[in-house]
């Protein structure tokens, strides 16, 4: 009865006001289910004025409320996410302008929303990640691609440089145009230091593992080089020394004066200081050897390769003038984070041994090279002197006191102190050498 009612209203309202008159009305069919249809009532007046009749006539327009409603609800489903997301959120225009941008990216970007919609997206863009997503735009806007997700890095008003984990979508409009694109922006900048920090960590603790596996490698080596290398000049000097002391108290024991017959007391004074330089000799190395291993603390430097290779080839000039020596750069790194001691001290072994055992008439050519591998630096020194018979020394390479050419004035203790220094570091080193064609050693940092 509302509704008839109503219905009467409407249509004395149009007698009286002489004018169409359309409404809606929610009705339920035979079904039980709720239309919409659209009513107009329209008077029709004679020539005289005389309201003749009225023709009131409707529509069905249930489809078209349903699809505003759920256009409604869609928009209005659109607008909270994007307002209220937890994350920033963009419309851009294929253009590359702003059209709408929320608050969390405002709050990331530190931009005020009226401040940030008269910029583009190049001016909070990082200039080395201008063209990072360029070519996925262009896929994106040609539908060969739905969406794209990459990192980068936006410049805040502060100028502070934001790590973005970006997704991009595309709107479209019913002629298959873009309408505007949908950027969805996550700050991973805390994320990321966390992640770097924790690999950092990791390397830290796999540098100290394999540290403590060459402390304990080199303080076994160290004992037993001790052992080795103390106990000869040790017994020279005790056997002369007994055998001194018996003659000197005319002792005439046989085993005694075995030995003390063997030397004149000017032969035996002179043998026990031969023993006695070697004894501290030996002492000395193994004290810098044990330096070296046992070192916690030793700083690292910023160091230029082209200036520590020049260095050791003006302490080395008039050796490498008088070979017709060359030394060539290859630098793929110049500026290593290290001990500067210990890569001066590196370097100069390898290039005074290149030049030592250079083959004759040939004039020498060292390769210095520097490169990165797996994250990690490495130093390479090549030369085309007379090179190691690995087949024969390959496990005694770096072994104190290990020569492998004979006349060189040579006490193998060059290579040892190198390795022992790179070990301790947590690097490790490696030679590829043939005979007469040369020697490489690679050494990573």
């Amino acid at each position: 009865m509302s509704i008839a009612e109503r219905r009467r209203e409407i249509f004395n309202t149009a007698k009286y006001e002489r004018h169409p008159i359309e409404w809606e009305e929610k009705l339920h069919n035979p079904k039980g289910e709720i239309e919409y249809h659209l009513r107009i009532m329209f008077p029709v007046f004679d020539e005289g004025g005389e309201l003749q009749m009225v023709i009131g006539y409707g529509l069905n327009i249930t489809d078209r409320i349903l699809a505003e409603q759920a256009l409604k609800t869609s928009r209005d489903t659109f607008a909270n996410a994007f307002d209220y997301s937890g994350i920033g959120m963009a419309l851009i225009s294929p253009e590359g302008r702003w059209l709408d941008v929320n608050n969390v990216l405002c709050d990331m970007i530190g931009y005020p929303k009226d401040e940030l919609l008269q910029l583009t997206l190049q001016h909070i863009t990082y200039p080395d990640d201008l063209h990072n997503d360029h070519t996925l735009v262009k896929k994106l806007l040609t539908r060969q691609i739905s969406t794209y997700n990459i990192e980068k890095r936006y410049v805040s008003k502060k100028k502070k440089i934001i790590l973005v984990s970006l997704t991009v979508s595309v709107v479209w409009n019913n002629d298959d145009s873009a309408r505007f694109v949908i950027a969805q922006v996550v700050d991973i900048t805390k994320r990321k230091e966390l992640e770097n920090e924790l690999q950092r960590k990791n390397a830290e603790m796999e540098a100290t593992r394999i540290n403590l596996i060459n402390k304990i490698t080199q303080l076994e080596d160290l004992s037993h080089i001790i052992a080795h290398n103390l106990r000869g000049p040790a017994a020279n000097i005790k056997m002369l020394s007994r055998g001194l002391s018996a003659k000197y108290k005319g002792d005439s024991s046989e085993s005694e004066n075995s030995i003390s017959d063997l030397f004149t007391q000017e032969e035996a004074l002179e043998l026990i200081e031969e023993s006695s330089s070697a004894l501290m000799s030996s002492l000395a190395t193994l004290m810098e050897i044990t330096k070296i291993i046992l070192d916690k603390e030793i700083p690292y430097n910023d160091c230029t390769v082209t200036e520590l290779v020049n260095d050791i080839t003006t302490q080395l000039y008039s050796t490498i003038f008088e070979k017709h020596a060359q030394i060539i750069l290859n630098l793929e790194v110049n500026n290593v984070s290290y001990p500067k001691a210990y890569l001066e001290n590196i370097l100069y072994n390898f290039i005074s041994n290149s030049l030592k055992y250079c083959r004759p008439d040939v004039p020498p050519e060292i390769t210095i090279s520097t490169q990165t591998k797996n994250g990690k630096v490495q130093v390479i020194v090549k030369d085309n002197g007379l090179g190691i018979d690995l087949g024969r020394y390959a496990d005694r390479i770096f072994k104190l006191n290990a020569v492998f050419h004979q006349g060189y004035d040579s006490k193998g203790v060059g290579l040892y102190i190198t390795k022992t220094q790179v070990e301790s570091l947590g690097g490790k080193i490696e030679v590829r050498s043939k005979v007469n064609e040369g020697t490489e050693f690679i050494v990573t940092l």
